[in-house]
């Protein structure tokens, strides 16, 4: 009786897990726009980067191949995966991205240098409390142009002790630009080294901001620069008018007043008064700063769009195969092992639409390799329900009684499944670790395929057969594919 009860326990989780998985397929969102494809599929944008630094620094071998991974982690933000990066030369790359809907917001993004620094402000213009003049955006340079020379006559300004900085706001309204002009030391008082993350926030009035989350070292390096600012205004004669510039890639974010020392470790880049940071803005400011700062400057030599190597018609052929292979397979375990093979097959089922489901969930991107590692797992899934069987049928042939023969089947096959799963596993885990783009791709598809497998032959095809016995429904040895004359002569060895 308790194991009836387990065995039902387990199918109830089953049914659960099938309803989960229609949802993911069916209702969340259209399966179409749930799969994502990779480059040999459906193509994408390519984009080629040469790194480079001021002065006379040479590029490394070993910054490209940082620059690479923090590129690649920018990209897996962006909701993209199994982007293809090569190196190229001493300080090239080619990054491809598959199925990119917005080119530019990705070149944006990748190529950002996201080098952060705080400043404390000696003097802007227009001077702080005046508006700053709303221009449209074909008139930015020109302002720019005229704030640099007005503030470069300031007494706060001195070369090479001091440089300008530019905020640009966009205000809707007036369909224009807001600039500003900031007079800042030359070097930061605080960079990027002090993060230890970012993430999307909002303030009181429910604008959109972005969280950058400090060390303790940032922090107390925080409170020191702050803390400077606040005694530079009082020696001035303006308390409470100290500024700090959150300047990124030499572009002012954000340049808030400061009016005591602050020492907390999250600080928040907003911009109230164009009603917060614009959606786009904000995640592309969190992405850079989660990720951290290219090791080199990025410039983007060029931006081309790639078709599918393979197409459509691949992507049919390979499911068509796919789906042929997994027939095949149903049709053997049904011929071979009669009634066993129909509780088989209805386990694999089960093993499919869960497979389906995660692959629409998580999204898997799908590629041809990809398609080739699934249709791999179904064998893999029948092989584990065929050592079972097989040792099913031998304990039958040596006597036992049905019912008997399937304790003993699954507890000495567990072990021979057990081990040759974990092998293709630890090949998977190489192979991802090792490889990229599309042959990653085949390592996911694979390592998900072979755990669900386990799952569906293991611990499903014993629930089902186990509430077949509770049902009092006797399982003959004809029915489980053994014959009379094969049991007759394994006695007849015995006798002998």
């Amino acid at each position: 009786m308790n194991s009836s009860r387990n065995s039902l326990i387990i199918l109830g989780l089953v049914v659960v897990l099938i309803g989960v998985a229609a949802y993911f397929i069916f209702i969340r969102q259209p399966v179409t726009e749930a799969t994502q494809l990779g480059l040999d599929l459906e193509g994408g944008v390519s984009v080629q980067l040469q790194g480079f630094r001021s002065g006379e620094q040479e590029i490394t071998r070993d910054d490209m191949e940082r620059a690479s991974e923090i590129i690649r982690q920018r990209v897996d933000s962006l909701g993209v995966t199994e982007p293809e990066i090569q190196l190229q030369g001493q300080d090239q790359m080619v990054v491809n991205i598959p199925g990119i809907t917005d080119p530019d917001r990705a070149v944006e993004v990748i190529g950002r240098t996201a080098q952060l620094g705080f400043y404390r402000v000696l003097t802007t213009e227009p001077r702080l409390g005046e508006p700053p003049e709303v221009v449209p955006p074909g008139e930015v340079e020109e302002t720019r142009e005229d704030l640099r020379e007005d503030l470069q006559e300031s007494s706060a300004y001195e070369e090479e002790e001091a440089k300008i900085l530019f905020e640009e706001t966009e205000v809707p309204e007036d369909d224009g630009v807001a600039v500003t002009g900031y007079v800042v030391p030359e070097d930061p008082a605080l960079t990027g080294d002090a993060l230890t993350g970012a993430n999307l926030g909002t303030d009181q009035a429910g604008r959109l901001t972005v969280e950058m989350n400090l060390s303790r070292e940032g922090a107390e390096g925080f409170g020191n620069l702050s803390q400077e600012i606040v005694q530079s205004a009082l020696a001035e004669g303006r308390p409470g008018t100290g500024q700090l510039a959150i300047v990124l890639d030499e572009e002012v974010i954000s340049a808030p007043t400061v009016d005591q020392r602050l020492s907390q470790r999250t600080i928040s880049i907003e911009n109230p008064g164009a009603g917060g940071l614009p959606q786009n803005e904000a995640e592309e400011l969190q992405i850079v700063l989660q990720t951290g700062a290219l090791p080199v400057n990025m410039e983007v030599l060029s931006v081309t769009s790639i078709g599918p190597t393979l197409g459509a018609a691949s992507l049919r052929s390979g499911l068509i195969a796919a789906l042929a292979g997994f027939g095949l397979v149903l049709v053997f375990l049904l011929f071979i092992y009669r009634a066993l093979g129909v509780v088989a097959d209805l386990a694999l089922l089960i093993y499919a639409f869960l497979l389906w489901g995660v692959v629409a969930a998580v999204p898997v991107t799908m590629t041809l390799p990809g398609i080739a590692g699934i249709v791999l797992t179904f064998g893999v899934a029948a092989d584990a329900n065929i050592v079972i069987f097989e040792r099913i049928k031998e304990e039958v042939r040596r006597g036992k009684t049905p019912r008997t023969a399937v304790q003993i089947g699954y507890q000495k096959g567990f072990r021979a499944i057990l081990d040759g799963n974990l092998t293709t596993l630890i090949v998977a885990f190489i192979l991802f670790a090792l490889s990229s783009g599309s042959v990653r791709g085949f390592a996911v598809l694979l390592t998900i395929g072979v755990i669900l497998s386990m799952f569906t032959a293991i611990v499903v095809t014993r629930a089902l057969l186990g509430v077949i016995a509770s049902r009092g429904f006797q399982l003959s040895a004809g029915m489980m594919g053994v014959s009379k004359s094969s049991i007759a002569a394994r006695q007849a060895e015995r006798v002998r």
